[in-house]
């Protein structure tokens, strides 16, 4: 038998894994009661900037007075004016995306008595917008930009409404990972042109769409995550790549996890400068 709350056991429940903490917590809700904030931020899929813990909180928001005293484990919010929109994340009520993700901005929503720093939430921005990749294409996307405006307006004078404004001019589509987010806006704070999201690059084998380019100083970008490191198959796909992008005259500035970090991005901001020269 399990324990994942106070006053809630669960039988055959894998209490470490979200979903599951969220059913045994389900049948615990008022009907005008719904997962939300980083809860709903990690059922949708959208990056956030710690990986899942089981030990993490589960986030509700109650439509209306909630004067009920929350178990060890949940976090309560409440909201008295404009209900967001709900929808089922199987059969889960989970704040619907765009709305999810202008709670983000306010302190506590992700980290605790902290708020999630800006560059997160055009992260999360990009991800809603751009569709999750997937074999032969993409999914559709679960917001729009016109949906992240919408849900930014209806929290207007409330706790984190200037970041949500400030984050939306700069969500772009498509875009596949956090990192190729925070090189665009590193490359953009050095004072340097933006780059084009993954345009479109003739090469020999076909059209290819490097993470960011500087297509008319035929200047192109990619970012090297984990996976290019421990999966050898990857690691040859993106050499061959890479020498096609090449072949096509154009010269790729390999990017790494530690090429972002304090100081060492400079040194990075720098040679793409030169590199644009």
């Amino acid at each position: 038998m399990g324990h994942p709350f106070h006053g809630i056991y669960t039988v055959g429940v894998d209490t470490t894994d979200l979903v599951e903490r969220c059913r045994a917590v389900a049948p615990r809700l008022d009907p005008r009661e719904y997962f939300s904030h980083a809860t709903a931020a990690r059922l949708w899929g959208i990056p956030l900037p710690r990986a899942y813990d089981p030990s993490e909180a589960i986030h509700v928001t109650a439509l209306g007075v909630d004067d009920r005293t929350r178990p060890a484990g949940l976090v309560g919010w409440r909201v008295e004016h404009h209900p967001p929109e709900v929808r089922q994340v199987g059969q889960l009520p989970v704040i619907a995306p765009a709305d999810v993700w202008a709670t983000l901005g306010m302190r506590g929503a992700v980290i605790p008595r902290a708020q999630l720093f800006p560059e997160w939430l055009v992260a999360a921005g990009d991800y809603l917008v751009s569709g999750k990749r997937v074999p032969g294409g993409r999914l559709p996307p679960l917001a729009s930009l016109a949906d992240l405006r919408a849900a930014a307006l209806r929290r207007v004078g409330k706790r984190g409404s200037r970041v949500l404004h400030e984050a939306i001019p700069l969500i772009r589509q498509p875009v596949d990972s956090p990192r190729e987010t925070f090189l665009r806006l590193a490359l953009v704070a050095h004072g340097l042109p933006e780059p084009v999201v993954q345009p479109s690059i003739l090469t020999r084998a076909g059209m290819r769409h490097p993470d960011l380019g500087y297509v008319d100083e035929r200047v192109l970008l990619e970012y090297q995550g984990d996976e290019h490191r421990t999966s050898r198959a990857r690691w040859l796909r993106d050499l061959t790549r890479v020498q096609e992008f090449e072949d096509a005259g154009f010269r790729v500035i390999l990017v790494g996890d530690d090429d972002l970090r304090p100081g060492a991005v400079d040194a990075l901001c720098a040679r793409v400068r030169r590199a644009l020269a």
